[in-house]
């Protein structure tokens, strides 16, 4: 299982590798000055590594502290939440991006604890569709306020968006990875934690305010991106198994991996165009997710 861990990471290692200077030294205009690779390409692909590596990791946190395989910030409201607020602070404060970046947490915040008072009473997958009803009334909110579609996205990083991002960033998936045992404790039952000495309250609290963090911060940033933390996490189990530990780690890079390709992709697919890398990844986590639900759950549960 070793032997097997050092390749999955050193193909995953040397795929980002790849990606990142594929991503540095290609582009529409077919141009490679100093301003273009360091002021446009780089915050961007800096932002693209960060944002998809947080949002994957949130997924697989989600999804332990739910015990819900296809819990991911965007299916449950937490990214619009995030959205809205964050159009909120740019209407308030347009000039201001730390405004924004404290009303998207805070938007992440309220959906997440709407979503904890209906806990109790509902399935997980009813659970899951009382997320996408909310997802639903957040989104709609947020286009009456930007109706022409303007929001963050990769395409408008710039690097005050991306410090802020790496520094809040960074700073939850170090802890991500120190509560990663704590998400492994969620496997059994909450009355054998309460026997082990363990509270199940403390430990999905814990889990979700990071969870929910990470997500509304990528989303401040980048806007909302779909289905990575689906995708990334499911993959992760299925080359390393169930133990978070590793899975946060996998997350993180192969996050970021996958939302860097998606959106290189997007960037030269019909240059001089783009295609945002929301699109893209909502025509592969679609499919994706049927397939959860209708084959593939067992493999899919933590």
């Amino acid at each position: 299982m070793v032997k097997k861990k050092f390749h999955v990471y050193l193909v995953l290692c040397l795929l980002l590798v790849g990606t990142i200077y594929f991503a540095l030294t290609t582009g529409a205009s077919g141009l490679n000055s100093y301003n273009l690779i360091f002021n446009i390409r780089l915050p961007r692909i800096i932002s693209a590594l960060l944002a998809g590596g947080g949002l994957a990791v949130s997924g697989a946190f989600f999804q332990a502290a739910l015990r819900n395989p296809i819990a991911e910030p965007s299916l449950l409201g937490v990214s619009s939440a995030a959205n809205l607020f964050a159009l909120v602070g740019g209407l308030i404060l347009p000039n201001f991006f730390t405004a924004k970046l404290i009303l998207a947490v805070l938007g992440g915040c309220l959906a997440f604890l709407a979503l904890s008072s209906f806990q109790k009473n509902l399935d997980p997958y009813r659970l899951i569709l009382v997320g996408v009803a909310l997802n639903a009334v957040f989104v709609a909110l947020g286009d009456l306020l930007n109706p022409n579609q303007n929001a963050n996205s990769l395409a408008t990083s710039t690097w005050t968006t991306t410090l802020f991002l790496a520094v809040l960033v960074i700073v939850s998936l170090i802890l991500a990875i120190l509560l990663s045992p704590w998400a492994n404790y969620l496997k059994i039952s909450d009355q054998q934690l309460q026997n082990l000495g363990l509270s199940p309250r403390l430990l999905r609290l814990s889990l979700l305010s990071v969870a929910t963090l990470i997500a509304a911060t990528a989303t401040a940033s980048v806007g909302i991106l779909a289905f990575i933390g689906i995708i990334v996490p499911h993959h992760a189990r299925f080359l390393l198994g169930h133990d978070y530990r590793d899975l946060i780690v996998f997350c993180a890079l192969g996050g970021g991996e996958l939302l860097l390709l998606t959106d290189t992709i997007g960037r030269l697919i019909i240059a001089p165009h783009e295609i945002p890398a929301n699109i893209l990844l909502a025509i592969i986590g679609g499919p994706f997710l049927i397939y959860i639900l209708l084959g593939g759950k067992k493999d899919a549960n933590s």
